[in-house]
């Protein structure tokens, strides 16, 4: 499943949207060299030889609609790494017709129980869990969720797969790894790592270093300047 090189696409009223740090009231049109509507984009990636792609459907994420159709049509041309707000197994179960991999990001988890009821029910090569930080905590949908029940429900499945979400630096050009980071990436076993946010050239070469190769990557991607690794 794993492509070096990530790259994303946030979706907002079945256009490509950006911004940053996850301030998404402020996100704007996407200007991007891959195309001007997202099923073009998608085409062009293919083309230009990227075999899987990370939308978040900003629509389902703020509960105010889905651009679902949209993505199942993305789909279709590229397979796609879906973050759109899974709660429980009958979201997943919606997905089937939309999307490639589901998201599990802790955004979105209020009860770690309905989480385990999908990895219980559900391929765990087809699910991916996102640990998504904002300012140097955990960001979840129920403030009991710690960071290492997260660990833990990650080390007692068959997830093989695991974002790091930097939010904060959604959108910035800046991937300083941060204590929480380097607390997930010491405690998680047997997954490969997929860091997000911010991401750029400087901070792959870093983290290549350490023996991590996956990254998620828009800003640079989408105007050009990230190289095809």
């Amino acid at each position: 499943m794993i492509n070096m090189i990530i790259p994303v696409v946030d979706i907002k009223d079945n256009e490509c949207v950006s911004g940053k740090s996850g301030n998404r009231d402020s996100y704007k049109k996407l200007d991007s060299v891959f195309g001007d509507n997202p099923l073009e984009i998608a085409n062009n990636l293919k083309k230009a030889g990227y075999s899987l792609l990370y939308v978040a459907d900003l629509d389902r994420l703020e509960h105010a609609g889905d651009n679902s159709e949209l993505i199942s049509k993305i789909n279709e041309v590229i397979p796609v790494m879906l973050d759109n707000a899974i709660e429980n197994i009958d979201d997943v179960k919606e997905n089937d017709n939309i999307t490639t991999y589901n998201i599990l990001a802790t955004e979105s988890m209020s009860n770690l129980s309905d989480i385990h009821q999908i990895i219980k029910e559900y391929p765990n090569d087809k699910l991916v869990v996102s640990i998504d930080i904002k300012e140097d905590k955990l960001l979840t949908d129920n403030e009991e969720i710690t960071l290492d029940d997260i660990i833990d429900l990650i080390n007692s499945s068959n997830i093989s797969q695991v974002i790091i979400l930097n939010i904060t630096h959604v959108g910035t050009k800046v991937s300083d790894k941060s204590p929480i980071e380097e607390h997930i990436i010491k405690n998680v076993h047997d997954a490969e790592f997929i860091i997000a946010g911010g991401i750029t050239a400087e901070s792959i070469d870093a983290y290549q270093k350490e023996n991590i190769n996956n990254f998620l990557v828009g800003t640079v991607l989408h105007e050009g300047k990230l190289k095809k690794w």
